[in-house]
């Protein structure tokens, strides 16, 4: 990491530092203490221009990544047939949500759920944007610089999904993180020492990731995607990266503190798996009791031919009475499938996973409601799903005007 952020004229003010890369400087803008140890390291990076754009950093942590995901296969439940993991593997494993870490208590999994993924597609995604803002971003800021944005943008997510998210809905995956380094390039672009071509460069990679990661909260983001972990993250990575040119620090004290963020979190993260290991066998056994992901219905209309089946096997789990009550809807029993919803509600209740089930049973029994002219009841019972803000639940009750 150079000296020079924000730099004027061909020398900048010592209180700013740089977002250039640091083996190439354009003039000396910090002279260091004649008396302090440069790390050998620091003599390989910076007299070698080939190394100190090599984004190692970001490249291990790809790899970590996919090392953590071929472990949390392994170790899976089950695993659907488009290839996401079972749910309760993933809470065993140290997925968060609002219930889990506050309710529960169990605040280890914030150090845990920013490197677990639930699909193939998830990693993939995450891993594509990581390498390709990685590689303009640490070059750029520094190896230092790029670790603290990364751990503070992925706790900075996790709250952000806490706060925004239905409580009962678990989430996992690097978006926050990823989601911070996006906001600092985004930053950096302007460093007033880039030429044209690398500012738009820059601008353009921050941009092509950074709208389709933020953009829809605007419109009360919903689905499966956890726009709010995005939020926290790009949050907390846009401030770390414009802190240098606010002078908030200094360039020979930001190294410093920095440099063992990511040694910091590392440990950090192998105290809460020390955790997760000792709930683990618990969280497993439970997880017998519901529907694996390879078991689970394609459509609705598998849902209803085989809910009778997954009512007796599963009696605990929610999503089941669910599909009973899509079949008793299909059956125009509507007395029989608003018991199975009201079931649904009340066992989702005690779930730690149960929060979408919750939503989609009081979507559609509001809409049963509605159906039976019952409609102050109807508006009642929407109330919550329309908070949750989840997808599909959101769609019928805004279609039948009970959001609003």
């Amino acid at each position: 990491m150079a000296t020079t952020f924000g730099r004027r004229g061909a020398v900048a003010p010592p209180s700013r530092a740089s977002f250039q890369p640091a083996a190439a400087p354009i003039a000396p803008a910090v002279v260091r203490d004649n008396d302090q140890p440069v790390s050998d390291e620091e003599t390989l990076f910076r007299g070698n221009k080939l190394l100190s754009d090599i984004p190692f950093l970001t490249i291990g942590l790809i790899f970590l990544l996919i090392l953590i995901f071929a472990l949390e296969r392994n170790l899976a439940i089950s695993i659907g047939r488009d290839g996401s993991l079972d749910v309760r593997s993933l809470i065993a494993y140290g997925a968060s949500s609002y219930d889990l870490v506050v309710v529960k208590g169990e605040w280890w999994r914030l150090g845990l759920a920013p490197l677990l993924h639930g699909s193939n597609s998830h990693l993939i995604g995450n891993c594509v944007a990581l390498f390709i803002v990685g590689v303009r971003l640490e070059p750029l800021i520094g190896r230092r610089l790029f670790s603290l944005i990364f751990v503070a943008s992925a706790l900075a997510g996790e709250a952000g999904s806490l706060l925004g998210n239905a409580p009962g809905m678990p989430g996992v995956g690097a978006s926050g993180a990823i989601t911070g380094l996006i906001a600092a390039l985004f930053v950096a672009s302007f460093d007033p020492e880039a030429d044209a071509d690398q500012t738009i460069s820059r601008l353009k990679t921050s941009l092509f990731f950074g709208i389709p990661a933020l953009l829809p909260l605007a419109f009360g983001a919903s689905g499966n995607t956890d726009y709010y972990a995005h939020a926290g993250g790009a949050l907390a990575g846009g401030a770390i990266a414009i802190m240098p040119w606010l002078a908030f620090w200094s360039y020979d004290s930001l190294p410093r503190s920095a440099g063992v963020t990511l040694l910091a979190g590392f440990v950090g993260s192998l105290i809460c798996a020390g955790f997760a290991v000792a709930h683990y066998s618990a969280y497993m056994a439970d997880a017998a009791h519901y529907i694996r992901a390879s078991e689970q219905p394609a459509n609705a209309r598998e849902m209803a031919s085989r809910s009778l089946d997954l009512v007796t096997r599963y009696p605990k789990d929610p999503r089941a009475h669910l599909f009973r009550a899509i079949f008793f809807l299909e059956q125009k029993s509507l007395g029989s499938a608003e018991t199975e919803l009201r079931t649904v509600m009340s066992l989702a209740a005690s779930d730690v996973a149960g929060g979408p089930a919750r939503t989609a049973a009081q979507a559609v029994l509001a809409e049963l409601l509605l159906a039976q002219k019952r409609e102050s009841e109807a508006k009642a019972m929407a109330a919550e799903a329309c908070r949750a803000r989840q997808g599909k639940a959101n769609r019928i009750l805004e279609k039948s005007k009970l959001c609003g």
